[in-house]
């Protein structure tokens, strides 16, 4: 039987099309030609939905979301219901989806989460899809925001802005030579930094575009509503 694909692995978007939608409509073209290297997570992302021994197993199977409008539109509404609960940004979503079950809305919810912030929330079958990444669950007795916040604590003790400053010889080239660690490059923003003593692994997140895309939208929103 040939595979079975949804429109939104078969047609993801324009480069232009996925950055306007996921950050903000006035987004200049030079910025826009800057996220190559989002881009290509963002569709590598898509791929994998396909990714399985079987078509049956394909996570495109449990997922509400079925075109790059969709997702959009999930996006959109988990930008603005930042400070609610899961439960209540499905019940958002009802209207888009009437036909879903629960499980396949929170699944396009995660999926969002990974095309938008680039955190991997991913069900524990689907783990070994980004080796490279740290999975993390979203459950529904937590808000999006407080969740988040979760993700990234503050650091328990104070520094100064002198002594919080890097050197520019502190690179990822003296950390290996010096410090004798490896580097891993991660397509999940809360793994930046995550030292692990064992194996003396540091992993990185390299998405610097992708930042400053987020960052300029939160700007831009803020002064639309001003």
């Amino acid at each position: 039987m040939a595979p079975i694909q949804t429109n939104l692995v078969d047609r993801p978007g324009s480069k232009a099309q996925i950055a306007k939608a996921i950050f903000w409509p006035s987004i200049p073209e030079d910025r826009i030609s800057a996220l190559q290297r989002y881009h290509d997570y963002y569709i590598d992302e898509l791929r994998l939905l396909c990714k399985g021994l079987s078509s049956r197993s394909w996570q495109t199977n449990c997922l509400s979301v079925k075109t790059k409008e969709d997702i959009f539109h999930v996006i959109d509404i988990l930008r603005r219901h930042g400070s609610s609960l899961r439960g209540d940004i499905r019940q958002a979503l009802a209207s888009r989806f009437p036909h879903s079950q629960s499980e396949e809305i929170n699944c396009s919810i995660s999926l969002a989460i990974r095309l938008w912030l680039m955190i991997n929330i991913q069900k524990p079958e689907f783990d070994g899809l980004r080796s490279e990444a740290t999975s993390v669950q979203w459950n529904d007795d937590q808000p999006l925001s407080e969740f988040l916040r979760s993700l990234f604590p503050r650091a328990r003790w104070q520094t100064t802005a002198q002594s919080s400053r890097l050197g520019p010889h502190f690179t990822a080239a003296f950390m290996k030579r010096v410090c004798g660690l490896t580097i891993e490059w991660t397509t999940s923003l809360h793994d930046h930094l995550r030292l692990d003593l064992q194996r003396k692994a540091l992993k990185i997140f390299p998405y610097k575009c992708h930042l400053q895309a987020l960052l300029d939208s939160h700007q831009h929103r803020k002064e639309g509503e001003a």
